[in-house]
């Protein structure tokens, strides 16, 4: 483990030696910090299984080795369980579950959630919310619970079974084709269980569905739009499938491990930028002035805390949150989770499957190549979702947003970019034509005001599709708005065909 402040290693290296003894005598580490108005909780384990509880804090936890059991609290967490048989269990928040090594049992819980497995033959159960759900390699079992979600396929993620997708027209559920794979990739036979999806090196089961059922709308390829043929009309959006999905066990731990670190971390490190790090693991915490901060080639967590911070995560999967004030995050290379929080942020995600959240103020998100989730939060956000299939995520109070690149029209007629809209129904949306592109608008008022909008610059309404519109509740059509894109792929009797 290295640690340092802003100015270096401290002298003779008694912060090295003092940490290597908090983890290698308590097999943890863990510090917590303020920032936001809340408490921020940083726990490492060590080689053996660790039971760490989740907080009424953001926890940000690694189990490391051994057989883990994490869970998360009522915040947005980040909960990486590491190699060996782990649990983790989200709970509430939008969060980042991640089982690394090993055969994982993963729930996400309530909120729009990442659950990710990693190498392995993992079982994972998202739970309530608008979700990615990615299996990683291996022979994985995925269950998507209530609410739309976007299921990860790619040429190395193995042969996986989905036991409640929800087929059928209405942008709801899909298949996020990832690696370049494209419609002439896939193909289907019906088998007792469900169609079964393949593709040269992998397959994906979709339990209790046929391949009569599936749509256009079922099939988003992440790198460039690709359109399935349309062969029959839809008669209107679908019906959510039943799921089995259950809320992910409580999980309690005793004190956190390496408490004792709070002390070095409140005396020798206040006001100095702390950075440490453990198993390629690396954290940095800013100060409440201006800070630059530089991650690595690994994965990053760093946290900018106040003032107008300038944080870069380089390559590996990052996790940048810059606090308060006008904060630059750069992601760089790998799958990166980046937080503005409160201020006016400018994001970008990089390379690779990126989410970004603007969080309070006028935002400018920018999330680069690849299948992108993008919110805004509160504030008029500018939104630009660079090559591939995005997600423009809005709610009632988030504000009146403008999309500088929102695909509609081509191959991206089926499942493209899209807004998904949160706790907004279809009813309540109305689209107009505007000199500079499509209003999608909702919350109108006596005065034919918007309380919420989103711009689609240089969009006309008569581009857009139903697939252009995801709802968190269930599968539904916004009125006036064509369905060509949502229609059905195959026969409603059809056998099994290469």
């Amino acid at each position: 483990m290295t640690i340092k402040h802003h100015g270096g290693s401290l002298p003779d290296g008694n912060a090295d030696r003092l940490a290597d003894v908090i983890h290698s005598a308590l097999g943890g580490l863990h510090f917590d910090f303020q920032a936001g108005g809340h408490t921020h909780n940083i726990t490492f384990g060590g080689e053996h299984g660790d039971v760490f509880g989740g907080s009424e804090g953001a926890d940000f936890t690694w189990g490391l080795g051994g057989e883990d059991h994490i869970g998360g609290g009522a915040m947005g967490d980040v909960l990486h369980g590491g190699p060996g048989t782990d649990l983790v269990s989200g709970n509430m928040g939008d969060d980042e579950v991640e089982g690394g090594d090993g055969d994982d049992t993963l729930y996400g819980g309530a909120g729009a959630d990442t659950v990710r497995g990693g190498p392995g033959n993992d079982f994972l159960d998202e739970g309530e919310g608008h979700s990615t759900v990615d299996g990683g390699m291996g022979d994985d079992t995925l269950v998507g619970g209530g609410g739309p979600d976007a299921f990860m396929i790619g040429r190395t993620s193995g042969h996986d079974v989905i036991k409640d997708f929800t087929a059928g027209p209405g942008m709801f559920d899909h298949l996020a084709v990832m690696d370049g794979l494209q419609w002439t990739d896939l193909s289907f036979t019906d088998t007792a269980d469900g169609v079964q999806v393949s593709w040269n090196g992998g397959s994906v089961l979709l339990e209790g569905v046929a391949m009569s059922d599936l749509a256009q709308d079922d099939f988003m390829f992440g790198d460039a739009a690709d359109l399935p043929p349309g062969l029959r009309e839809p008669g209107g959006p679908a019906d959510e499938a039943p799921t089995p999905s259950v809320a992910g066990p409580e999980v309690s731990g005793g004190e956190q491990a390496g408490a004792a670190f709070d002390w070095l971390a409140d005396h020798v490190f206040n006001n100095r930028t702390l950075s440490f790090d453990i198993d390629e693991n690396a954290v940095l915490r800013g100060t409440a002035r201006a800070d630059t901060l530089v991650g690595s080639e690994t994965g990053d967590t760093v946290f900018g805390l106040a003032g107008d911070d300038d944080i870069s995560g380089l390559g590996g999967d990052d996790h940048l949150q810059g606090g308060n004030g006008g904060d630059t995050l750069a992601g760089g290379d790998g799958m990166d989770r980046l937080m503005g929080e409160a201020g006016d942020d400018r994001l970008s995600g990089g390379a690779e499957s990126d989410e970004l959240m603007g969080g309070d103020g006028d935002d400018y998100l920018d999330e680069g190549a690849a299948h992108g989730m993008l919110n805004g939060g509160m504030g008029n956000d500018t939104l630009v979702g660079g090559t591939g299939a995005d997600a423009f995520m809005v709610s009632m109070d988030s504000g009146h947003d403008v999309v500088r690149d929102f695909e509609a029209t081509g191959d991206a007629q089926g499942a493209f970019d899209h807004i998904a809209f949160m706790d907004i129904q279809a009813a309540e949306v109305e689209v107009r034509d505007t000199a500079e592109g499509a209003l999608v608008g909702w919350g109108m008022g006596e005065d034919g005001a918007f309380e919420g909008s989103i711009l689609l610059e240089g969009v006309a309404k008569g581009d857009l599709r139903q697939t252009d519109f995801m709802f968190a509740d269930r599968p539904q059509y916004v009125e006036g708005i064509g369905d060509f894109g949502s229609w059905y792929i195959f026969p409603e009797s059809s056998g099994p065909i290469a």
